[in-house]
């Protein structure tokens, strides 16, 4: 699949899923709609160690897949030419980055609902800072994410006194303008060259 033959399923997906996540909110009664609503926005509440071990595993085989895979998303990185050239079979390393990542996902979205933005902000602020080598950005990525969801979080239960902002607001409101700023940057780069 090309890169936008799957962002285009992404979406779809998307739709569907949200879809039937308000088909069951609507069936609900008040307080598991009010469950099923901090789902989706994200929230960082422990959940009981059965959760706990099943993320945890399911986070660390995948972190393993992605790390192993960091020379194999260097070489891709130059194109599928470029990586075949090196000697990367293509459609393995894919298929490899594609079940980390969902393994990724699998582990931590049952837990914390769909926080956004952080997969987003910190793996493009990381390599402004340690460069494009997978090797280094990935275990950064990692140990960033952590730092930046837990600030977020922190400020999401300050920022209001009593009241208790869902940890998403947070990190769209930091990853807007990230974004935003990112966009101009590539904008000028298009326009101006790399000078």
């Amino acid at each position: 699949m090309t890169p936008h033959t799957l962002l285009l399923t992404g979406v779809v997906f998307n739709a569907f899923a949200a879809a039937l996540i308000t088909f069951i909110n609507s069936l609900a009664d008040f307080y598991r709609a009010h469950g099923i609503l901090a789902w989706v926005v994200g929230t960082l509440v422990v959940r009981g160690p059965a959760w706990t071990w099943a993320a945890f595993t399911t986070l660390a085989i995948g972190l393993v897949l992605l790390v192993a895979s960091a020379r194999d998303l260097n070489a891709l990185a130059l194109g599928e030419e470029g990586a075949v050239s090196l000697g990367v079979d293509v459609g393995r390393a894919r298929r490899r980055v594609y079940l980390a990542v969902a393994l990724l996902v699998a582990g931590a979205v049952p837990v914390s609902g769909m926080i956004g933005f952080v997969g987003l902000i910190v793996p493009h602020a990381v390599r402004l800072l340690v460069g494009s080598d997978q090797r280094r950005v990935l275990p950064a990525s990692l140990w960033g994410g952590a730092v930046f969801l837990v600030l977020a979080d922190t400020m999401a239960r300050t920022a209001l006194g009593p009241t208790e902002l869902p940890v998403c607001v947070v990190t769209a409101l930091c990853g807007g303008p990230f974004f935003l700023s990112l966009l101009r940057r590539q904008g000028r780069r298009e326009v101006f060259g790399d000078a």
